[in-house]
């Protein structure tokens, strides 16, 4: 059953999990393939880190201005130092949690407005955080993305995260993970995995509201 009292009709699934777990993976396929919209968190962020945005504001009365442009947040300065601490790391949630759910909140209204009378599509919330307080409100339903740390240090493997850095923010991340949610596992091939997921999500949507 539901999550909380959602402002929108539209069924919406919570999709969260570490780094690299493969939520933005299952999204795009969720997308394209069976007609979702898609509401990324992480891009909602990012938006808000830019100059002029309540993001910025917050990261720049609260870390310092060091941490901040005349353009955006320094996020690559701001990863470094929350990397170090995993109390600056809380505090980053708390601040920006709270933002991002009134912007998430927002597209879900439009989407509701824009749908009206019609075949409504199903909505799908990608997140690393679906606290009581926020994002889990608007959700019906929530998918918990897994896969071991081998593999998701395999996936991140060229890209430019120390180890280190790595390995505490997948420590802290599935600390914070919700107990809720029904899990499928990333560790095969994308065909394996897209059809664990979308077995699990199908009896949650209904045949006028997906894309076969």
């Amino acid at each position: 059953m539901g999550y909380g009292n959602k402002t929108v009709k539209n069924v919406a699934i919570g999709v969260t999990g570490v780094i690299a777990s493969g939520k933005s993976t299952l999204c795009r396929y969720l997308h394209e393939n069976h007609d979702f919209h898609w509401i990324h968190t992480d891009e909602i962020a990012h938006e808000l880190y830019d100059a002029g945005r309540p993001g910025y504001q917050k990261i720049k009365e609260f870390f310092g201005t060091q941490f901040v442009n005349e353009r955006h947040v320094l996020r690559g300065r701001l990863r470094r130092l929350v990397a170090k601490s995993p109390q600056k790391m809380w505090i980053l949630s708390k601040l920006m949690h709270p933002l991002i759910a009134h912007e998430v909140n927002k597209k879900i209204v439009q989407i509701n407005r824009d749908e009206k009378g019609k075949t409504r599509r199903p909505v799908c919330i990608e997140a690393i955080f679906f606290e009581t307080s926020d994002l889990e409100t608007f959700i019906d339903h929530l998918i918990k993305v897994n896969s071991t740390e081998e593999v998701i240090v395999k996936r991140l493997r060229g890209r430019d995260v120390p180890l280190e850095y790595l390995k505490q923010l997948l420590k802290f991340q599935r600390r914070h993970m919700p107990e809720k949610g029904t899990i499928v596992m990333n560790t095969g091939s994308l065909n394996d995995f897209f059809a664990k997921a979308w077995n699990m999500i199908q009896p949650w949507v209904t045949p006028e509201d997906v894309v076969k």
